[in-house]
């Protein structure tokens, strides 16, 4: 049995869901199951959404298997952290079982290499619960599933479940000649997050625009963001622009929606906007992204035809 551990936000579960898909393709003899227990404590985001926006009876593209308390402490050897009595029984196991739950354990630390930790995945041994962690962005999980993956990670688009503004500016994007800008700050400027992760400045976004205008003639503009106040005023060097301001909270995944039906996307250093430019199925399509992603790393090289490093 393998369990995944589900974390964070939207962008990053939609990322362990393609590498979760990944597993079951790559092991279809081991039952491959999904942990969101750090959901039942940490109140980070919105929340484990991949259910709610993506488990419908139009969509049996989308399979997910939760993994039951008993059998995720089976494999990692710990109960959610919840209170004083499932802090106990994690300590009194770590006590007992020495390395056990530590050699079963599976980690993407972030300070390997891609290929080291790629290697370790496609040789995991057979017949053993395994307890598995990581965000594994790497393209190598879902490049060559693109297809399925984005049909099982795919929105409704009804106008009941999305709202009828929404839904008229769904059509616009899609039928236009779109270049949609996402614009990641909210808990980029917060401490914990100030240290690693990088305010992207204008320089990036102008860059990206004389890009798109070089291959799309006078696209129409639509800006995203979490900082609505921000982006009133920061692109006043772009004379025509469409600040989409419709979405926040639980309706925040629209804006994703919205960016994946456009004809061009710059994207910011968030795995929101990447997941909006990887749901783009538009043949035409150019999605730029920014080298700079961390302080201390460079966003990885995509081979995905129609996406441009700036």
């Amino acid at each position: 049995m393998y369990i995944q551990r589900f974390t964070s936000g939207l962008g990053n579960q939609m990322f362990q869901y393609a590498f979760y898909t990944y597993l079951r393709k790559k092991y279809p003899e081991e039952r491959v199951l999904a942990d969101i227990s750090w959901y039942s404590w940490n109140s980070a985001h919105q929340g484990f959404e991949l259910e709610k926006l993506f488990c419908r009876e139009n969509n049996p593209d989308f399979i997910f298997e939760k993994a039951g308390v008993f059998e995720t402490y089976c494999c990692s050897g710990t109960l959610p952290q919840k209170g004083k009595f499932q802090y106990l029984i994690n300590r009194i196991t770590r006590l007992c079982a020495g390395k056990h739950f530590e050699k079963a354990r599976i980690s993407e630390t972030g300070r390997e290499t891609e290929n080291t930790i790629k290697k370790k995945i496609d040789a995991l041994p057979k017949g053993r619960n395994l307890y598995i962690t990581g965000y594994f962005l790497d393209e190598a999980y879902y490049k060559h599933d693109l297809d399925y993956i984005r049909s099982a990670l795919s929105f409704s688009e009804k106008e009941e479940d999305i709202g009828k503004e929404n839904a008229l500016l769904l059509q616009e994007i899609r039928e236009g000649n779109s270049l949609a800008i996402h614009v990641r700050r909210g808990d980029y400027l917060n401490p914990g997050y100030t240290e690693a992760f990088i305010n992207l400045d204008m320089d990036y976004y102008k860059k990206a625009v004389d890009t798109a205008r070089g291959r799309f003639q006078d696209p129409r503009v639509y800006i995203f963001s979490d900082d609505k106040d921000f982006i009133s005023t920061a692109f006043d060097w772009l004379p025509e622009k469409t600040p989409v301001t419709l979405n926040s909270g639980k309706k925040s995944y629209i804006d994703m929606l919205l960016m994946s039906k456009a004809q061009c996307l710059i994207t910011a250093n968030s795995t929101f906007s990447e997941w909006a430019g990887l749901l783009n199925k538009r043949q035409d399509s150019m999605i730029l992204y920014p080298r700079e992603y961390l302080k201390e790393k460079d966003s990885s090289l995509k081979t995905i035809p129609g996406w441009v490093r700036i």
